[in-house]
Order: C-alpha cells, then sequence, then structure tokens
C-alpha cells in the first residue's frame, strides 16, 4: 500500500491540481498550510474536500481562521487578512476544524502527523535533521509511531532511525530548497521506502495570479526562484 504525503499547499491551486493529478488513487495526507502567500484559497481548501484528504492545521491555517498573526512576518500578515477576506464562510469554518495532529492507522503502520513539530505542531521551530539530529533521534524513541510526518520547513528529508521513518514531503505550493518544482512524497508500507518527488506545474500563472491579487511581490518571486 501506498501513502502520498504533501504539505505547505499554500493557495497555490495551479501546483496542487499537478500534484493530484500525480497522486491520483492514492491515500493522501496532507501536512497543513493549506493557505497563506498564494490567490486561490478558496479554490485549494474546496479541491482538498473533494478529494476527501485528511489533513491537519498549519500556522497559517490558524492565523487565518484565528486571526492572531503574532507568528507571521509582515508580509505573511499582508497575505492573512486578505485569505481571510476573501474566504467563503464554510471554508473558513472548515480551516477552523482541522486539527492540530493527527494520529491514525493505515497499512499496519501507525502514523503520527504535525505540522511544525510534535510537541508544538502549530507553533514548533523550523526543525531539520542535518542541523538538529539529536531532536530527530529523541522522536525515533519517545513516540510509538512508526512514521511521523512534519511540513512546515518547505524543504523535503527523509530520516531513518529504529526502524522508524520521519519525512517531509517538502512543499507543494512554495518550494524553498532552489528547486520550483511542486513537491510531495510517495510512502510504501511495505518496505518503508519514501520517494521525494516533484512535478511541473503553471508557476507563471500561480505568480500572476498574486501579483494581480494585489499581495506581496515576494510571494511570486519565491515561486519563479524556488527559494
Amino acid at each position: 500500500m501506498d501513502i502520498a504525503l504533501i504539505a505547505d499547499i499554500h493557495s497555490n491551486l495551479e501546483a496542487l491540481e499537478a500534484v493530484l493529478e500525480k497522486v491520483e488513487g492514492y491515500k493522501i495526507l496532507c501536512l497543513g498550510d493549506l493557505v497563506g502567500y498564494g490567490a486561490n484559497p478558496n479554490e485549494v481548501i474546496e479541491l482538498i474536500k473533494e478529494k476527501n484528504i485528511s489533513c491537519i492545521m498549519g500556522n497559517h491555517d490558524y492565523a487565518v481562521s484565528t486571526g492572531d498573526y503574532f507568528d507571521l512576518s509582515p508580509k505573511a500578515v499582508i497575505a492573512a487578512n486578505w485569505t481571510k477576506k476573501v474566504l467563503k464562510t464554510e471554508n473558513l469554518r472548515f480551516l477552523s476544524s482541522l486539527p492540530h495532529i493527527l494520529r491514525l492507522e493505515e497499512g499496519g503502520r501507525k502514523f503520527l502527523l504535525a505540522h511544525a513539530t510534535p510537541e508544538e505542531p502549530i507553533f514548533g521551530d523550523y526543525i531539520h535533521p542535518d542541523t538538529d539530529p539529536f531532536k530527530f533521534s529523541y522522536y525515533a524513541t519517545e513516540y510509538e509511531e512508526d512514521i511521523i510526518g512534519l511540513g512546515h520547513l518547505h524543504v523535503s528529508y527523509v530520516y531513518r532511525r529504529f526502524e522508524k521513518i520521519i519525512v517531509n514531503p517538502g512543499s507543494v505550493g512554495q518550494p524553498r530548497d532552489g528547486n520550483t518544482l511542486a513537491k510531495y512524497s510517495i510512502l510504501n508500507l511495505d518496505n518503508m521506502n519514501v520517494e521525494i518527488l516533484g512535478v511541473k506545474y503553471d508557476i507563471e500563472l500561480s505568480a500572476k495570479k498574486i501579483i494581480e491579487a494585489d499581495l506581496p511581490p515576494i510571494f511570486a518571486t519565491r515561486l519563479l526562484k524556488g527559494f
């Protein structure tokens, strides 16, 4: 059985559509941040609902759904305010309903999903195994789940320890690894193999929509540069 992991869509409809086309037929788990930065928050949320994708709340989702912006940069606050203004009532309600953390079992494997970190799923630090290996060793020993899925960093990685996996699929809608592809991961539950993958999409259209919505231009520039 294969599982598709996605994260950090950030209202980028074109990127999400491209990824969903690649993972058609898979069970899909989303690690948060449906909104923020991009110009299609309603369409992204509605597509997530249509596909019945299991999803947790990210820090941008939290900010938009609560109006609490303390965790965001000034430009991200502009995007959050714009998003809150344009969101349909039912889509804002959906964001508000997302769990902060999710534990589930698929194919005989136990999953823990958190946006930032398991201990601080909304407001946790940006953690990479190259910079904080002790943190990942702690996760592998202290949590019973076989797979811990994280987002937030916008950079893909796979960390293995004690027959457990900690994986970040990277960002669908705003990569920050210098690669402009929309990122996702495929996890094979039989052999616990993880593929980090990327797909091309219409970046120019996504960037144009950001500019036309009068959102901060840096969010469009990041799409074109990949960081």
